[in-house]
């Protein structure tokens, strides 16, 4: 479907709005080793990875960083009253970075990018601009 990332999905499957976003991300930005939604359990629902790129995390550890991230944005979610809706979340990490981006049906966007590039910043705006102008994240 995609030269440069496998997604991992039923095929058979009608791709939603959270499975071409995922792709969405995959061809955005080179830079993006990995990209899911899991839902408010740490399910994953669609997800994708480089493939050149090597697998830093076993699936284990990827699923219990998913619940982890899951956790601290329903904590930053008890904040909302006062600060806001959070919109994202970028942890640094030496080899590489992690983003997660809520979305408005209580799923999760997470994506591992690769290297210091700045360039990532603008395309996880772009991403939550168009979370919150589509219709089907509700």
């Amino acid at each position: 479907m995609f030269q440069n990332h496998v997604s991992l999905f039923d095929m058979s499957q009608e791709m939603n709005d959270e499975g071409k976003l995922v792709s969405m991300m995959m061809e955005a930005n080179p830079y993006v080793r990995y990209a899911a939604i899991c839902d408010p359990n740490g399910v994953i629902l669609w997800n994708s990875y480089r493939n050149n790129s090597n697998n830093v995390l076993s699936l284990e550890e990827t699923k219990a960083s998913l619940k982890r991230a899951i956790s601290t944005w329903k904590q930053r979610d008890e904040l909302s009253a006062k600060i806001g809706k959070g919109k994202f979340a970028i942890v640094g990490y030496e080899k590489i970075k992690r983003i997660t981006v809520p979305l408005k049906n209580n799923h999760m966007l997470f994506l591992s990018v690769e290297g210091d590039k700045p360039e990532y910043i603008k395309d996880v705006l772009n991403i939550v601009k168009w979370v919150e102008e589509h219709p089907s994240q509700t």
